[in-house]
């Protein structure tokens, strides 16, 4: 069962074994930057848990994902969560913001596990880019690398497309599955999905707008 032991992770002699989701939450027009959110699930006697999550800011179009989610598991890890493994809700965020899920893995030696819901419309994405941003080409290049490594990931809960960065895909597959505790959204990004929508439309309902990091 899910609970609380009141220390925080810090105080723990080894970190705490953590999955981690990151997805974005909304944005207005005039927003510069909108947020992210990490939702770190840690196992707890045998069972998976929410345990905490870290906010950081998304340029809106801009081109900061993969430094800011790098920058989240860094904190994450620096607080005492032991990241094992990092799962986003596709790798494009706040628009156009195309993450590097290569880099990520790379930069922090864990598996990176993309998870798309539905299939990518290529040619509704290229054209969208090619009229607005001069850097198209780089943001396409991104986005159809990982597109490239989607398969069909089936799971008990639902199917869901995949694709994997520093591990093999099967083993991505088996922990994406392990993920769907309730529905076929895996907790980790249901999680991150929720309090980033949550937090910024909180943001909206007040005039508040966020504030940019870096």
């Amino acid at each position: 069962m899910c609970s609380s032991s009141g220390r925080s992770p810090a105080s723990r002699s080894r970190p705490r074994r953590c999955v981690a989701g990151f997805d974005d939450g909304r944005f207005s027009k005039s927003w510069r930057c909108t947020l992210g959110v990490l939702s770190l699930h840690c196992r707890v006697g045998g069972e998976l848990c929410p345990c905490g999550a870290i906010v950081t800011s998304l340029a809106v179009d801009g081109m900061d994902s993969t430094e800011r989610i790098a920058w989240a598991v860094e904190r994450a890890r620096g607080l005492g969560y032991g990241v094992e493994a990092l799962l986003l809700d596709t790798n494009v965020f706040a628009g156009f913001n195309v993450a590097d899920p290569e880099a990520i893995a790379s930069r922090l030696a864990i598996p990176v596990l993309v998870v798309y819901w539905y299939p990518p419309r290529r040619e509704a994405v290229e054209r969208a880019l090619r009229l607005h941003f001069p850097d198209w080409r780089e943001r396409l290049r991104l986005l159809e690398e990982a597109w490239s490594r989607l398969r069909q990931a089936p799971c008990p809960r639902g199917s869901l497309l995949l694709a994997v960065y520093g591990a093999e895909w099967s083993w991505g597959h088996r922990l994406l599955c392990s993920l769907q505790l309730y529905t076929r959204a895996p907790e980790p990004l249901y999680a991150a999905h929720i309090l980033a929508s949550e937090l910024t439309a909180s943001l909206l309902q007040g005039s508040h707008v966020p504030e940019c990091i870096g």
